[in-house]
């Protein structure tokens, strides 16, 4: 009676390197390998027992296997980690999106990254916008978008009181940094409006 060696033609037919193999693995540890050899060597046929070299082979095989699914592991843990550390840089940074269906163009000081459950981090924005990273055509610091404000009439809401939020607009006419490092716009009418605070341009 002819016994089929399970291991090997695993094996022959997904060879380690595979794309299919590494899927049929998933999940699987080198303990579970393991016990899939030893019930095969278990079950052989005792007039034809696996060979030294085949049984060298099989296990070189599964530690194969194993070490190309902890790579693939680490490597995806490590793009993540990369992918969340470039976009944190945004944070603080005054961002602008590509012109969208209706022809609006979003803008704002990026204060915070969302990832969704696919991995794509989203821009949060003080004005309440989320933006995609897909979306940004370009990334300034905030004083250089608020310079680039310059001659340029504003709307925004004055948020520095939650409790009594006030709509302020105006002609910019100068640009400053208060205290806490919070870039200003200076207007015509003798008012400023925080950065973070613009609603509108035009």
């Amino acid at each position: 009676m002819e016994l089929i060696n399970p291991i090997s033609t695993s094996l022959a037919t997904n060879p380690p390197p595979s794309s299919a193999a590494n899927s049929a693995v998933t999940g699987l540890d080198s303990q579970d390998f393991f016990k899939l050899l030893i019930t095969q060597l278990t079950n052989q046929d005792p007039f034809e027992p696996t060979g030294n070299d085949e049984l060298l082979r099989q296990i070189s095989s599964i530690r194969e296997i194993e070490l190309s699914t902890t790579l693939t592991d680490s490597l995806r843990s490590l793009t993540g980690q990369q992918r969340f550390t470039s976009v944190s840089t945004l944070i603080g940074q005054f961002v602008t999106g590509i012109p969208g269906a209706d022809g609006v163009v979003d803008s704002g000081l990026v204060i915070g990254i969302r990832f969704r459950e696919t991995g794509q981090p989203m821009l949060q924005l003080a004005n309440g916008i989320e933006m995609s990273l897909e979306q940004v055509s370009t990334i300034q610091s905030p004083v250089t978008a608020a310079q680039a404000l310059i001659g340029r009439n504003v709307v925004g809401i004055d948020q520095r009181d939650p409790k009594d939020p006030d709509i302020v607009d105006g002609l910019v006419t100068g640009v400053a940094v208060d205290e806490m490092g919070e870039t200003m716009l200076e207007l015509d009418t003798g008012e400023d409006l925080r950065l973070r605070d613009l609603v509108d341009v035009s």
